[in-house]
Formats: structure tokens, C-alpha cells, sequence
């Protein structure tokens, strides 16, 4: 348990030691500091599991509620480097600790997965977050939720498939993209060159159609989805990580004029951000909770 701020900052070397690196071993160790660290829900929170927003098997997602109604709606789509990954990380703990800390907060939050590539390639995932988001507005009612006031946030490839949906119109239902404000956090958002392996599973290697199919492309354009978002980078993710939030800010405020909200998570890593809702380590999601309330 984490309760001294000593605490915490033996927390933040341990994963200031691991350096600009993530991989598959970076992943496990940062889930070894977290996982015990996690608290259970502390209101009542109601978790119903698996709830089907489309045919495939990986088209399930979990409904955390609070015990009282909530005025807004989290969607959170998980990383997993495109091939892997979901809502079920670490046996478990991860992502319920995202789930049951936001409803803990008043926030009836939902966990979703999604396809993986490379059977279920490009555009598979924003198909699945435009499903998700169809599905919260038809039923977030039903579980004390207000559909009008549902934050998208996704994280890495997460956050890559967040913004395929919320940039191109082209998977936007005729009544628009249904979402009152948006977190991307440490995703890729252009797709050129020689890709990364599951970059290249879900994109493909027709490089003609990386441009089209790269949500920065949809992103710059003039007229484009401008709902408050908050972009974010952890400190220690690698450059090839957090170089494409820097682009896409850049990007977003040639469009509008005006800078989206930014955040710079110190003492984090690639996944020590979302792993650590639920301990006391609260930094992000105190900034996570203020974007929420001051954008819907």
C-alpha cells in the first residue's frame, strides 16, 4: 500500500530505472510494482462483465457503475500494440482498476476490446470503437449513465483506434460522432515508412495508403471534429512513442488556432499511467478527473 509520499517516490524510481524503453519485459515488471498496490472499490461499484457490443468474440466489454447515477460516461479502449493486449491485463487487475477507480468517482465507466490484427486489420478498430460508442449511447441510460456526456479515452494502440474514429468522419454515424470529449494518450497517429511489426499487422504494407489511413491526416484538416481534448505523453515513453502527440497537438493547433489541452506525466512510463489508477499514486488520475469535469 502506498500512503507516504516516500512511498510513492520509491514507486517513481523503480520505473524511472527501467529508462525511454518498453517492451514485453517492461510491461510485466510495471505490472509487478502496480498490481499489488491496487485498491478495491470503495462505493459499492457494480461490475457486470462481457457484455456484447457486436458478434465477434472479442467484441465484449465491462460496465463499471457507480451506486449512484452518473451525470458522465467514461469509454476506455485499452492498448496492446495492435495483435494483443485488452481489458483483462494482468489477471485481471488491469483494467479493473481503471473501471472501478472511475466509477469510485461518480463516472460510469466502461472497459472495451476490440479485434486484433492481424486477422482483423485496418479499419477493424475504429469500426469497433464507432460499435462501442453506438452501443454506450443506446444503454449507458440503462446502467445510470448520460449518454449525452461520454469521454472517449484510449491509450496507445488504443488511442490510435480512438483517433481513426473521432478524425474521420468516414466512421461517424449520420447523427455525428456521438462523444462529448476525447483523451488520447501516447498513441501513434501517422502511419509512413518502414512500420513497427504490429503497426504493420493492422495498417498493412501497401505504404499508398498510409496517408489516408492515418488519423493525422484526418486530424489537420479544416472543418474536422473539434471536441476538448486532452493529448498526453508519459515521461519515459520512448521517442517514437511520444512523438506522434507532439505532431498531433501540432497539427490540431495549426487547424484551430489554439492548443489542446497537453499533459506531461513525470515519473511515468508507457503503461505505469493507466496501471496506476487505483493506488495512491493519483497524478494522472486527478488530471484525468479535472479534464473530464471542466470538458463536459
Amino acid at each position: 500500500m502506498l500512503d507516504k509520499p516516500a512511498d510513492i517516490a520509491a514507486v517513481r524510481q523503480k520505473v524511472a530505472a527501467f529508462g525511454h524503453v518498453f517492451d514485453p519485459n517492461i510491461l510485466e515488471a510495471t505490472r509487478a510494482i502496480y498490481a499489488p498496490l491496487v485498491q478495491a472499490a470503495r462505493t459499492g461499484v457494480r461490475i457486470t462483465k462481457d457484455v456484447a457490443y457486436g458478434s465477434d468474440e472479442r467484441q465484449k466489454l465491462d460496465i463499471y457503475a457507480p451506486a449512484q447515477a452518473a451525470d458522465r460516461v467514461l469509454i476506455y479502449i485499452p492498448g496492446g500494440g495492435f495483435v494483443g493486449g485488452g481489458k483483462d491485463e494482468g489477471t485481471g487487475v488491469f483494467y479493473r482498476n481503471l473501471g472501478t477507480y472511475f466509477a469510485d468517482h461518480g463516472i460510469l465507466t466502461i472497459v472495451a476490446n476490440y479485434r486484433l490484427a492481424p486477422a482483423h486489420a485496418y479499419p477493424a478498430g475504429a469500426q469497433d470503437v464507432a460499435a462501442v460508442v453506438a452501443w454506450a449511447r443506446a444503454n449507458a441510460g440503462q446502467h445510470g449513465g448520460n449518454p449525452d456526456r461520454i469521454v472517449l479515452y484510449g491509450q496507445s494502440a488504443g488511442a490510435t483506434h480512438c483517433a481513426g474514429y473521432l478524425f474521420d468522419r468516414a466512421f461517424h454515424p449520420a447523427s455525428g460522432v456521438g462523444v462529448a470529449a476525447a483523451i488520447l494518450m501516447s498513441g501513434p497517429y501517422k502511419v509512413e515508412g518502414e512500420l513497427r511489426a504490429g503497426l504493420l499487422a493492422y495498417f498493412g504494407g501497401d505504404k499508398s495508403a498510409y496517408a489516408a489511413r492515418s488519423p493525422l491526416t484526418h486530424a489537420a484538416k479544416a472543418g474536422g471534429t473539434q471536441l476538448p481534448l486532452l493529448l498526453s505523453v508519459a515521461e519515459y515513453d520512448p521517442g517514437y512513442l511520444a512523438a506522434p502527440t507532439y505532431e498531433l497537438a501540432l497539427a490540431l493547433t495549426q487547424r484551430d488556432g489554439k492548443s489542446p489541452h497537453v499533459a506531461y506525466f513525470a515519473g511515468h512510463n508507457h503503461v505505469s499511467t493507466v496501471m496506476s489508477f487505483g493506488t495512491a499514486q493519483d497524478d494522472v488520475g486527478a488530471a484525468i478527473r479535472g479534464f473530464i469535469a471542466s470538458a463536459t
